[in-house]
């Protein structure tokens, strides 16, 4: 009996178990992740660095440290990290806010503009590689599954009692009546 049939692992350039998802999802954001750093690194950039720079812009071009932890949903050490790196290549700048290092304000400067506007075809081109044979219907199938499963996630670890529901409030609480 073919490994597959049995669920068992098969040799692809390394070990993927058809039958485990969660599995294939890891090995799939290791490749993204090694692919656009790859990218990144003739930037002096990470692929952690641009989720900062994304979530600056998107606010409109200035929000706060603790925005940006709680959109990226990272530690406090983490995101100092990312911004410190960011201000020192010119990408980003920090500016007081009360006095509290959660509270800076962090503002994308014109190089970080301009640089995620080149960065725009690479990830253009990720995209295509990602999706290369799937018609519209198909992506946008896949997006609502992957968020289910992401709201199934994030559902269980915001509740006392973890179980899939699939239904959150705006905050991330779970919402489903049905939770016996």
């Amino acid at each position: 009996m073919d490994p597959a049939e049995k669920g068992g692992c098969q040799k692809s350039g390394q070990m993927m178990c058809e039958n485990d998802i969660g599995l294939l999802i890891k090995q799939i954001s290791n490749l993204v992740r090694m692919r656009i750093d790859t990218e990144l690194s003739a930037y002096d950039l990470t692929f952690s660095q641009i989720l900062v720079m994304r979530c600056v812009e998107e606010a409109g071009g200035e929000t706060t440290q603790k925005a940006i932890e709680q959109a990226l949903n990272v530690s406090h050490p983490t995101v100092v990290g990312l911004i410190s790196r960011l201000e020192k290549n010119g990408y980003v700048l920090s500016l007081s806010g009360d006095g509290k290092q959660k509270s800076k304000r962090i503002q994308i400067t014109e190089r970080g503009r301009q640089q995620k506007i080149q960065l725009a075809e690479n990830r253009k081109k990720t995209d295509e590689l990602l999706f290369h044979g799937f018609s519209e219907s198909e992506k946008e199938t896949l997006r609502q599954l992957l968020n289910r499963v992401y709201l199934n996630i994030q559902c269980a670890e915001t509740t006392a009692a973890p179980q899939p529901c699939g239904v959150l409030d705006p905050c991330g609480n779970c919402t489903a009546k049905d939770r016996e």
